[in-house]
């Protein structure tokens, strides 16, 4: 295998992985999103039945008491887990490094590059990893100052 080949193995699979793990965290933003949408909507809802049925106001309130609960514990849940600021880092890093593996896809279809073209595009690839290992780094940090 060639160094253009191994580079080129090198980005796939490290594309492959941020793309699962931006999917994942994509998807527990929007679910962990709707979740607390809806139970937003079922509080407001809850604490308007006291109209409705003016006999049932206690229950009614420990109803809105233990939604409100549960909705605080959902939103300080998806605040730490930081999903959102994850997934947007990961898809930036994904997208960079699309850029440089189109970048080698294309200048190794108009001729054979040579080594000093393909350790540029290894040290961009390499760059790219590590700002995104210190970025990570400080989302997490922000998850630990959280707690």
């Amino acid at each position: 295998m060639d160094a253009a080949e191994k580079l080129r193995d090198l980005l796939a699979k490290d594309i492959d992985r941020f793309d699962i793990e931006s999917s994942k965290h994509k998807r527990i933003h929007r679910r962990s999103q709707g979740f607390l949408i809806i139970l937003t909507a079922a509080t407001t809802v809850a604490a308007g039945l006291g109209l409705v049925f003016p006999n049932r106001v206690k229950d009614i309130q420990f109803l809105v008491l233990a939604l409100s609960a549960v909705a605080t514990g959902a939103t300080a849940w998806t605040e730490m887990r930081r999903a959102r600021d994850l997934w947007q880092h990961e898809r930036e890093v994904f997208y960079a490094l699309k850029d440089i593996l189109r970048e080698l896809d294309f200048r190794s279809s108009v001729r054979t590059l040579e080594l000093a073209e393909v350790d540029e595009l290894f040290q961009r690839t390499t760059s790219v990893l590590g700002a995104s290992t210190a970025k990570w780094s400080r989302i997490q940090e922000k998850k630990l100052e959280r707690k």
